[in-house]
């Protein structure tokens, strides 16, 4: 059973009437409070007072929600608590609505709830909590986990419009690629709406959007390569040998100058070596294939660029020389 330490107050008092804490006991945590967020009223329902609260044992997630020390600080956590405390017009909307959706989008330590209230409802931001303002139709609400949230293209489309580009285009690309919307469905959502904050940019950015991205980290290669001022690389591509049977399927490639850029992000070494050999399978037929990891893509991404734009200009003067003689 778990314990924790709280001081008890004794009823014996001092000369001068003033209560003296004389111990400290271990309480038991009820265990209805041990692993889930709590307002509180439940904590007083179950012995645990404000006091207590204000100790060691105790994490406060928002205002009026707590949580034992001991259950790790996670999204399903942080929306488990927000869903304690939001009223009933309140929808989950952005980033956190596409984890929910199953999109994997977000840093692990990026904790923020996104919570959309309609226009007229006010409510106070609060750490860990980011609030918006949107008038949204009833098709745009669904249900996921008993928590309201946006509908996949409603998220898509707000993130589209407010998010930094580069994460904007990861959601859009990775509930696509979970055929939790489309491209068409984005494009017929956009032309639907009128008057919207920053409807010309999320526009703009629904050219970028791609179903073929596997990975956030696929997306943003493909972003800095584009902003370098390349073509835009062929997601998911299958090399296949003259005869037609299957090789291998690349991240990103330029199938006209048979040059592909690979996104390392495995851990495993079994699937390390997995991507070894699917790798040297291409290239024994006569690919260029570049690796890069999280360090090229974040910290040196103009290197990055220029190797794959030297890449294809090799790859294309030697398919030039090749055929001269």
């Amino acid at each position: 059973m778990r314990r924790t330490r709280r001081p008890v107050d004794d009823d014996r008092r001092g000369a001068a009437g003033s209560r003296i804490v004389l111990a400290v006991r271990f309480a038991e945590v009820p265990p209805d409070l041990r692993d889930r967020p709590f307002t509180r009223a439940e904590a007083l329902q179950h012995g645990v007072t404000s006091r207590m609260l204000d100790g060691r044992e105790w994490r406060r997630l928002f205002h009026d929600v707590w949580v034992h020390a001991a259950v790790p600080d996670t999204r399903e956590v942080r929306l488990a608590a927000v869903a304690l405390v939001l009223p009933s017009y309140a929808v989950v909307c952005g980033p956190t609505a596409a984890w929910l959706y199953g999109a994997d989008v977000r840093r692990t330590d990026d904790l923020d709830v996104h919570v959309s209230f309609p226009k007229g409802r006010r409510r106070r931001r609060q750490p860990g909590l980011v609030v918006t303002q949107e008038s949204l139709a009833a098709a745009d609400v669904w249900e996921v986990r008993s928590v309201r949230v946006t509908s996949p293209a409603r998220t898509a489309f707000d993130c589209l419009r407010f998010l930094n580009r580069y994460d904007a285009v990861v959601v859009a690309d990775a509930l696509t690629q979970l055929r939790r919307t489309s491209v068409e469905e984005l494009e017929a959502y956009f032309a639907s709406q009128r008057g919207l904050r920053n409807l010309r940019i999320g526009r703009r950015r629904l050219d970028l959007v791609d179903a073929g991205a596997e990975s956030p980290m696929e997306t943003r290669v493909r972003l800095r390569l584009i902003d370098f001022g390349l073509p835009g690389p062929v997601t998911q591509f299958e090399v296949r040998t003259p005869s037609g049977a299957f090789v291998a399927r690349l991240d990103l490639a330029y199938p006209d100058c048979k040059v592909a850029v690979e996104y390392d992000g495995a851990w495993h070494f079994a699937r390390r070596r997995e991507d070894d050999r699917r790798r040297d399978a291409a290239r024994a037929l006569g690919w260029i294939v570049l690796v890069f990891s999280a360090e090229d893509v974040f910290s040196a991404p103009g290197a990055m660029c220029s190797a794959v734009a030297a890449a294809r200009r090799r790859s294309t003067s030697s398919s030039v020389t090749s055929a001269t003689f």
